[in-house]
């Protein structure tokens, strides 16, 4: 055996060591929150993908190694699942993200049940490889697009450290496996892959080590335009109370509205508002927090009789929203209805 690959199976054993102790801490927190449960699940993935896609760990794993497979190769999946969760405070569980699986157990099982290099195997291999690049893809986007106005300050940094670079080196595997699907990986791959796994192990243990229970506990925002004395520190309050003032002076109203623009109109930093309005008032994102206010204000001026004619739309762009879309969508996700029914029974009862 070479010193690559004695190297290797050593960087492969930290990272299923590392795996295991990412699951249990993880355990921690799973009771409340839905994206450590998934953490566990991608934790088992990562541990047991890292072992399979040795081949000398493989061969030597005996009647093991097609359990471990069945656990390895929707490790990506897995991957979508958790971090879709905890970059998401929306995030709930639907069965149509259980697509992906199937479509990547049905490719994986004819890349592997058919004659290694034929067309039909090559063809299931690149599919394979497609779905798991689509949903990386979609965590490096949804990782960059929320992160301006996500509150929590480990998060925030996850989303670029590790949603960023997890996904690329996935993405970067995944174009790897497509490149050498007809004749298999060459040992560099292998060795290099084994590297990567271990360092990306270690820095994600580092940061969930350190990172505090808020990452995954959930919030009990504070009232629409209410700074609590409880949930305010004595030494934010004079800046609560200018928030507050801003908020009744319709400021939320602003298109386009900011995290680092409304804190300049407020003459503080930024990261002094991000903390106010996260760990003083109850929020986890920007959205979240100018959602209390423009939906508030939504509901009675749908209520309101005198501007029933008014389109929602009309009322949608005047409360600070791009377009009909993130309102009808806030709006449902609040009150369990559209805008439109909501405005014809509110009107009904007068």
């Amino acid at each position: 055996m070479t010193a690559p690959e004695i190297i290797e199976i050593l960087a492969r054993g930290g990272t299923v060591g590392l795996s295991l102790i990412l699951g249990l801490l993880f355990v921690r927190e799973a009771r409340a929150s839905l994206a450590a449960r998934l953490g566990i699940v991608f934790a088992v993935g990562v541990a047991a993908y890292a072992l399979v896609s040795s081949n000398t760990i493989s061969d030597a794993l005996g009647i093991l190694n097609p359990v471990l497979n069945l656990l390895a190769i929707p490790t990506a999946v897995f991957f979508w699942w958790f971090a879709t969760a905890l970059f998401d405070d929306a995030f709930r569980w639907h069965h149509w993200r259980m697509i992906p699986i199937g479509l990547v157990a049905l490719a994986a099982g004819l890349h592997f049940m058919t004659s290694p290099g034929s067309a039909l195997s090559v063809g299931a291999a690149l599919a394979w490889q497609v779905v798991n690049i689509a949903m990386m893809a979609h965590v490096v986007v949804q990782a960059i697009r929320d992160w301006p106005g996500d509150l929590i300050a480990p998060r925030r940094w996850c989303r670029i450290a590790f949603a960023g670079l997890i996904a690329c080196a996935g993405m970067t595997i995944s174009v790897l496996e497509a490149r050498y699907a007809a004749n298999g990986l060459p040992d560099w791959v292998f060795h290099g892959h084994g590297y990567v796994l271990f360092a990306l192990a270690l820095l994600f243990a580092g940061w969930l080590v350190t990172a505090p229970a808020q990452l995954f506990q959930t919030c009990t925002p504070s009232p629409a335009g209410s700074a609590t004395p409880d949930g305010v520190s004595p030494e934010d309050r004079p800046l609560a109370r200018r928030l507050e003032q801003a908020m009744k002076d319709g400021h939320y109203r602003e298109p386009g509205l900011t995290v680092g623009s409304l804190a300049s109109h407020l003459n503080t930093r930024e990261h002094r508002l991000r903390r106010l309005i996260n760990q003083g008032l109850g929020f986890r994102n920007f959205a979240a927090f100018l959602n209390s206010h423009r939906l508030a204000d939504a509901r009675r001026l749908l209520a309101d009789p005198d501007r029933a004619h008014d389109q929602v739309l009309t009322i949608a762009l005047d409360l600070g929203y791009g377009s009909i879309a993130p309102f009808n969508r806030a709006f449902r996700a609040e009150t369990g209805t559209t805008p439109t029914l909501y405005r014809r029974t509110a009107l009904s009862r007068l």
